[in-house]
């Protein structure tokens, strides 16, 4: 998957690609559709973490989060690319779901930064602090 400049931002289409309850296409996993739900970039609680709106389930914990779109997409500086094909960008790891008691409720899945995943393997650990 080459990296691409594409834009992350609040409404944009994601897909955490999971196992929910443990289901796959033979080793293949599942793609969820999630929308960013939260400004990617301003931290809750000092954590570099996003939320999105999916209807995740039990599996998809770890699962890589990615942006993908057909024909082309818009960069942060407000440019726009135009592609033959998909282009990719990953952008976090999904760590688990709040809010929903059950499945009806609305829930929200929270998104770790693709950059700290970075961090954890060029330091060996998560940064103390985040600013």
């Amino acid at each position: 998957m080459p990296k691409t400049d594409m834009l992350i931002a609040v409404g944009i289409e994601a897909f955490i690609l999971g196992y929910p309850f443990g289901i796959g296409v033979s080793t293949l996993p599942v793609w969820k559709r999630a929308s960013i739900a939260s400004e990617p970039y301003v931290f809750a609680k000092g954590r570099p973490y996003f939320f999105v709106d999916t209807a995740s389930r039990e599996g998809m914990s770890g699962s890589p989060v990615i942006l993908r779109t057909w024909g082309g997409y818009h960069t942060p500086e407000g440019g726009q690319i135009t592609t033959s094909g998909s282009a990719t960008r990953f952008i976090g790891i999904y760590s688990g779901r709040i809010g929903g008691k059950d499945e009806l409720q609305a829930q929200l899945g929270m998104v770790w930064h693709a950059g700290l995943v970075d961090v954890i393997v060029k330091d060996g650990r998560p940064p103390l602090r985040i600013t």
